[in-house]
């Protein structure tokens, strides 16, 4: 019963679900997010949220990271959240009937305005459906702005121009104080040799003159003070009491004017506080995504693809809480892991040395799935994969105290009851976290109480990770299709843990060569092994049936793999072939005309020796003359016809003629013609396609004959050679893709398009942009490329010029 008490102080009474979000050290990372927050009321909403447990309100929040996460990518400069204040209470005290300051309600008309700028940035159904769809509930209330900021100056003083009434009162207010100084000014320079110091005081709103004490009883008027030292005392001089007490009457008139202009405005905001305060929500939420967004930037983080299956993919995951160690106090930089979880593992069971990370890799995962919950990105290479998991429990013993085994033992299992217990009763998926089962007792008992509750676990739950030593647990795995082995890699070389882990292979225990290298006596070492070797055999006879089956499925694995691969070899010797003899082929045609050329020009030349040496003979007479020179003009004529024989050749394409694609800038070979659909069937190496007329030409440059060809073509280009606004016809959005990928996709869209292409592929790292950039110039068919506008995307996007 002492142990039962013991536990439940320790938990502060808080539920399993509580407890096992703050072993995984969230409220750490919710202090880390809370420093991107652009306003206080951010910082603070972040500090107290919660962790969503419905599917549809993480999947909104994810989508509200994206979409904000994309645009501030393509914009200038950063979304800014200036002017933007922490409006709420004061809209309360309105509501209640107070009264608020003149700083407060222009803090209401800044938010106001601030609201309008944010909402011109983000409301765009189309490309931010998630945002925009609240986004559009905020109402400008123009209004409302326009009477605060023309009442109130940007120092929070009432402006003149708030009353006319409050102006005049200001304006004589100012000229009686002014007739005020004029008198005190007077009463010094009358009084010079009783005053100790020519400047005015200042006392309780009254103007006061320094007085020498010794003089005091020879003015009449009234003592405010007196100095220190008690050899000057500060008085009002008579004849300006009366007209202070003008200006203090007319003080509290100003006053009350300012307080009914500031009634009046208090009534305004109460009158539209259901409309104000959810405009205040709207804008923390908003900042909430960009919150998110820019946390998931700084820790390099990639939008998870979360589902409703136990599947779990993510490669190269780092430790959020260990980045910002990294980047925030320069500790080593954390070594990235992966976790492969398919929908038939149940049980992952991780072994392997004290302090290589274990502990790290089992609570790197739950925060993971909390962040994946919470709308976040996820620190790893690409789109990570994990499930959405409302039901996260979690067993890790941190608190290894010396009170004694049964004690720390005691903890544990009352803690694994309750997990059991709550698994009973879950709704949607879940996940068990568990360090060191079974540990804090006998060994052998602890093994077999282990391997008992890993298999009800593997029952109930739907993925389990547990963290152990024992090593009866690894050879579950080769009797039980539902576990699966992974050890944290140590480094034999240095014997110290490397921080990574290694899928499918069980830890060995470094216990023995540890203390070999240590310098233990190689005699107390030998007979440590002999106690071991019956387990050992038992253990490792389980295994090898396991390996083997491993091995087989590995080898099924690499004959497919081989397979493929000879597959493309035989692909690619196809293709190499086909266009060497292409090449060769076109080779032999060049040079046969050029033969051709070189033959005429040598009978033209041969011609025109005999027609000028009959010109040179005497006894040519006129008409000689005249027909060599015409003679000489058909010679021209015919050879510069012959030399541009390439530009003028023309034909009638037909079945079997081989043909140059321009788009692929390769060769093929026309196999069909459909003079119906009036295209072309071309094959190109193992792979066919069908081109019009206009897309392809003969090997040496020649035209496809269209006054020959039956075939009528009827261009189906999309024509927005006269559209130069941007649309969603003239617009391709290629971020987050390979160049490659990319260029697929805008081969697709160009092949049927001519005038201004906006391709979008963000800022990043511009590597798609430059591969882009280098593609895109080497296609004949483009014109130019250039950045887009500044209210288009700038460097983020690019415009293509397609001829």
């Amino acid at each position: 019963m002492i142990e039962k008490s013991h536990y439940k102080n320790s938990s502060a009474h808080r539920s399993l679900s509580e407890e096992s979000i703050s072993l995984l050290e969230w409220d750490n990372l919710k202090i880390q997010l809370s420093s991107f927050a652009s306003t206080k009321m951010g910082e603070n909403a972040i500090l107290e949220s919660e962790i969503p447990t419905e599917y549809e309100i993480s999947r909104r929040l994810l989508q509200e990271t994206i979409e904000i996460n994309e645009l501030e990518k393509t914009l200038d400069k950063s979304i800014s959240f200036s002017g933007v204040f922490d409006i709420s209470k004061n809209i309360e005290i309105c509501s209640k009937g107070g009264v608020i300051n003149s700083s407060e309600l222009l803090e209401i008309a800044e938010t106001i305005s601030a609201a309008k700028d944010l909402k011109k940035i983000l409301l765009d159904f189309e490309a931010r459906p998630f945002i925009s769809s609240f986004l559009n509930r905020l109402i400008d209330h123009n209004q409302i702005e326009k009477i605060l900021k023309n009442g109130i100056e940007s120092n929070g003083r009432i402006s003149d121009r708030a009353s006319q009434k409050l102006a005049n009162l200001r304006q004589d207010l100012l000229s009686k104080k002014s007739e005020r100084r004029i008198l005190v000014d007077k009463f010094i320079q009358k009084n010079i040799n009783y005053i100790q110091d020519t400047i005015i005081g200042d006392r309780y709103g009254r103007p006061v003159v320094a007085i020498k004490v010794q003089f005091g009883e020879k003015f009449k008027g009234i003592i405010h003070d007196s100095s220190a030292s008690g050899n000057t005392i500060y008085l009002e001089p008579e004849s300006i009491v009366f007209k202070g007490n003008k200006i203090a009457s007319m003080e509290a008139r100003v006053a009350g004017e300012e307080f009914k202009l500031l009634k009046e405005w208090s009534q305004i905001v109460s009158d539209n506080d259901k409309s104000l305060i959810e405009m205040s929500d709207i804008l923390l939420r908003t900042e909430h995504a960009l919150i998110r967004s820019r946390y998931s930037n700084w820790i390099g983080g990639n939008a998870p693809i979360v589902e409703n299956n136990p599947i779990v993919n993510l490669i190269g995951f780092s430790h959020p809480l260990l980045i910002w160690e990294n980047k925030k106090k320069e500790a080593p930089k954390p070594v990235s892991i992966d976790f492969h979880i398919n929908r038939n593992t149940k049980v992952v069971a991780i072994t392997g040395p004290n302090t290589g990370g274990k502990t790290v890799a089992l609570k790197g995962l739950g925060i993971a799935l909390l962040m994946a919950r919470s709308g976040l990105f996820i620190p790893s290479i690409k789109n990570p994969i994990i499930p959405f998991c409302p039901n996260i429990f979690v067993d890790i013993g941190d608190d290894q105290s010396l009170e004694g085994n049964l004690s720390t033992f005691s903890g544990h299992i009352l803690r694994i009851r309750n997990i059991l217990e709550s698994l009973n009763n879950k709704k949607g998926l879940s996940v068990v976290l568990l360090d060191e089962i079974g540990s804090g007792t006998d060994p052998s008992e602890g093994t077999a109480l282990a391997i008992a509750l890993l298999k009800e676990f593997a029952t109930l739950s739907d993925i389990t990770l547990a963290t152990t030593h024992y090593g009866d647990i690894k050879a579950l795995k080769y009797s039980d299709d539902r576990f699966e082995n992974v050890s944290v890699a140590f480094d034999e070389e240095s014997f110290k843990p490397r921080y990574t882990l290694n899928w499918g292979i069980p830890g060995r225990s470094n216990a023995l060569s540890i203390s070999r290298r240590i310098g233990i006596d190689e005699k107390i070492l030998n007979e440590a092994a002999n106690y071991l070797k019956p387990k050992e055999v038992e253990n490792i006879n389980s295994i090898i049936k396991g390996l083997e089956d491993e091995r087989i499925k590995q080898q099924n694995s690499a004959e497919e793999a081989a397979e493929l691969i000879a597959r493309t070899e035989i692909l690619h010797d196809e293709i190499k072939s086909n266009y060497e003899f292409q090449k060769n082929n076109a080779e032999k045609i060049q040079e046969s005309e050029k033969q051709k050329l070189s033959k005429y020009i040598r009978a033209a030349k041969k011609e025109v020796i005999n027609l000028i040496k009959k010109l040179k003979d005497q006894n040519a007479n006129g008409e000689d003359s005249r027909l060599i020179g015409i003679r000489l003009k058909e010679i021209e004529k015919e050879h510069l016809t012959q030399t541009n024989i390439n530009k003028e050749i023309s034909w009638s394409p037909k079945i079997g003629d081989f043909i140059k694609i321009k788009s692929l800038n390769s060769t093929g070979q026309i196999i069909d013609i459909d003079r119906k659909a009036r295209s072309f069937e071309v094959k190109c190496g193992s792979f066919r396609s069908t081109l019009l007329i206009n897309e392809f030409e003969g090997l040496n440059g020649e035209k496809p004959n269209f006054k020959n060809s039956k075939i009528q073509i009827n261009s189906v280009r999309e024509d927005f050679s006269f559209s130069k606004i941007r649309t969603n016809k003239n617009t391709i959005d290629v971020r987050g893709m390979r160049v490659h990928e990319a260029e697929i996709i805008i081969e697709e869209k160009i092949r049927k398009f001519h005038g201004p292409l906006w391709i979008v592929h963000g800022i990043g790292t511009g590597k798609l942009k430059k591969g882009l950039l280098i593609w895109l110039s080497s296609l004949h068919y483009v014109d130019k490329v250039e950045d887009a506008a500044t209210n288009e995307g700038g460097s983020g996007c690019s415009i293509a010029w397609i001829k």
